[in-house]
């Protein structure tokens, strides 16, 4: 486990592995806007992505700047996975990282009626059985511990809109109100070269109406900032 300071830049700072890449505390507001609205952001564009195309579903990190070129974006979001995936990705040098340690969204796409608290209930209840999470960045761990402090404090619900053939099954386009909880990492900027980002995490969930009873998740990213 790497202890961690907060420096005056806002940053957390590892006592070890200083040269690695840090992360911003969970109450700041990286690149202006605060950890919610980072996640609706990250949402939006996920969501906004053909499932032909998704990065969610790419076992190789070759989809990995699908929706992200050629944008004035301060922040570059790495894709969810499931089960054990490795990819490579080359990301601008000076962008952040939104890493989706665990995360979960749920819209009335997929469950079509649904009301905007059954869907806040259904995303708070999957989140509420994490049952392990883990991140390195470069030379910095982060345990179950450090992470669960980094937890959205309530569902956010915002509006988003879904391609035909999208993800998650559905596939007629068109807006959907989403609700999404989570545990979400926002990086500083990438300095040129070299860098990953390892995170695994897992839930069981017994509740009533969650958006997934079991997920696991372990995700490798080779990083290219340049």
């Amino acid at each position: 486990m790497v202890i961690v300071l907060f420096s005056t830049a806002g940053l957390l700072v590892p006592v070890k592995g200083s040269s690695s890449i840090g992360i911003f505390p969970p109450d700041s507001e990286p690149y202006g806007l605060s950890y919610a609205e980072h996640t609706q952001n990250f949402w939006k564009w996920l969501l906004s992505v053909p499932a032909s195309d998704n990065p969610i579903r790419d076992t190789t990190g070759d989809k990995c700047t699908v929706g992200q070129s050629n944008t004035n974006s301060s922040v570059f979001y790495l894709g969810e996975g499931e089960g054990r995936v490795e990819r490579t990705c080359t990301v601008p040098a000076g962008k952040g990282l939104l890493i989706p340690v665990m995360q979960v969204e749920i819209s009335d796409k997929e469950v079509p009626g649904a009301s905007v608290e059954e869907l806040s209930n259904a995303a708070k209840n999957d989140q509420d059985s994490v049952n392990s999470m883990y991140l390195k960045v470069d030379d910095n761990e982060y345990t179950y511990d450090d992470l669960l402090k980094y937890r959205l404090p309530q569902p956010t619900v915002f509006q988003v809109t879904f391609p035909d053939n999208g993800i998650f099954g559905v596939m007629e386009g068109g807006s959907s109100t989403v609700a999404a909880d989570g545990f979400y990492i926002l990086t500083e900027p990438l300095t040129a070269g070299n860098h990953t980002v390892h995170f695994r995490s897992s839930l069981l969930c017994t509740e009533v109406g969650c958006a997934e009873p079991a997920f696991a998740a372990d995700v490798l990213y080779n990083i290219v900032a340049r």
